[in-house]
């Protein structure tokens, strides 16, 4: 029997190892959730969209962008519908739902990065995830930025499998994706450049072409809703978009204005890893110009290709983002996090080829103190506060019989609405 256990353990250490991996980065984040995390602007503003859905309203706007005020399309609100019905409109049906998109991106950043490079660096790549604080933060929050690491993952595998495997049945499912993608976040902008640059590494470029072209349909049907909401809305994305386009873009390129924003197209180097920010901001850079240096030299051709798709993801927002000239927020190109831990992998991968004990002690110690400095203030959680604390604020003021306008991005609003007016216990 023991040894049957011992057969069992070393058989499928890997799963195992990735198990406890996931174990941990869930507890890190999840873990008495409604004490810890308040809900903000876009949560609010979510549970009021959510409930005109199970009020029996079609809704065919989605978020609104940061960049350019557009209005994404509107599935985010389907998707929490289900939750919210089984909670009866409760806010927490956001953080159930958001912890199946985590428990999504946990298994698909494993299972890519297992096809694409091997079993160690899957677990090396989920353990980031599972304790980089930033992307801790940034997934913990129940928002429709939460899912875009495991499905802008999913896209470069897709884009992988064509270029390195020749698998052109994949172009249907990256279109269909990356139309998805339209529904989560702006940044979608940068992923038809991506995969175009991308698909000129395909080996049977007529093959690409025409399948391409018959998978648009299943990029473009996803824009149907924001289309008819556009159709009867005054000041609707066509409204939006002339404005960003006289407003916000620059309308030829800058070297200088260049070089100013490649900070914020490699910006996801320096909240992953945790860098030290502003004066240090140049920490940012060492990595991907390694990165860059050692595939241009990159003898392996494989590799070479590789390094070429990974660098795609950071090389096309630094170009696109010359000729944007409004405000940007970090999470704009959360889309090459993952991105990112591949830069590591890859250069783990040289360092421990050159001299592998010294490396692997070295790189051992840095992880380790990694991992402890981005969790050590997350293990402990508080027993009161975040949307319990919310929840209560509002009975409080139920009881001294006081009333809460509605404000579209105050959950308090939407707590009192669901409770006094709709009589939702």
């Amino acid at each position: 029997m023991i040894n049957k256990i011992k057969r069992f353990l070393i058989k499928n250490k890997i799963i195992l190892i990735f198990l406890v991996i996931f174990a941990v980065g869930m507890n890190l984040r999840f873990y008495k959730i409604q004490e810890n995390l308040q809900f903000g602007w876009d949560q609010a503003r979510d549970a009021w969209k959510t409930r005109d859905i199970l009020m029996g309203h079609l809704v065919l706007n989605g978020p609104r962008t940061g960049i350019g005020h557009f209005n994404l399309g509107p599935l985010w609100y389907y998707l929490l519908a289900p939750f919210y019905f089984l909670t009866n409109l409760d806010p927490m049906g956001a953080n159930y739902f958001n912890i199946l998109i985590n428990v999504f991106n946990f298994i698909v950043i494993f299972y890519v990065t297992r096809k694409i490079f091997d079993d160690y660096s899957a677990l090396f790549t989920s353990l980031i995830f599972a304790t980089s604080q930033y992307l801790m933060e940034i997934t913990r929050t129940p928002w429709n930025v939460s899912p875009i690491v495991g499905v802008s993952t999913l896209i470069f595998y897709g884009i992988y499998q064509i270029v390195y495997k020749g698998k052109y049945r994949w172009i249907p499912v990256v279109a269909f994706l990356t139309g998805f993608f339209s529904h989560l976040h702006f940044q979608v902008i940068f992923l038809p450049p991506i995969i175009l640059l991308s698909l000129i590494l395909a080996k049977n470029k007529m093959k690409v072409f025409w399948l391409g072209l018959i998978s648009l349909p299943l990029f473009f049907i996803w824009f149907i809703p924001s289309f008819l909401w556009n159709l009867q809305t005054k000041n609707g994305n066509f409204n939006q978009f002339n404005n960003f386009l006289k407003y916000s873009l620059i309308d030829r390129f800058h070297l200088r204005f260049f070089l100013y924003r490649l900070h914020d197209s490699f910006i996801q180097f320096q909240t992953v890893l945790s860098l030290p920010p502003k004066n240090y901001q140049f920490l940012q850079f060492v990595l991907p110009t390694i990165f860059f240096l050692l595939v241009l030299f990159e003898k392996n051709k494989k590799l070479k290709k590789l390094g070429y798709l990974i660098s795609l993801w950071f090389v096309v927002p630094a170009f696109m983002y010359a000729f944007y000239g409004g405000m940007t927020s970090e999470y704009y190109v959360l889309l090459n996090a993952v991105m990112v831990i591949y830069v590591l992998v890859y250069l783990q991968k040289k360092l421990l080829k050159l001299m592998f004990k010294p490396a692997l002690i070295i790189l051992t110690v840095v992880w380790i103190f990694f991992v402890y400095h981005n969790t050590k203030n997350y293990w402990i959680k508080s027993n009161y506060g975040g949307l319990a604390r919310q929840k209560d604020d509002t009975k409080r003021t139920i009881k001294l019989k006081q009333k809460i306008k509605y404000d579209e991005g105050y959950i308090n609003a939407y707590l009192y609405q669901i409770w006094v007016l709709d009589k939702k216990k």
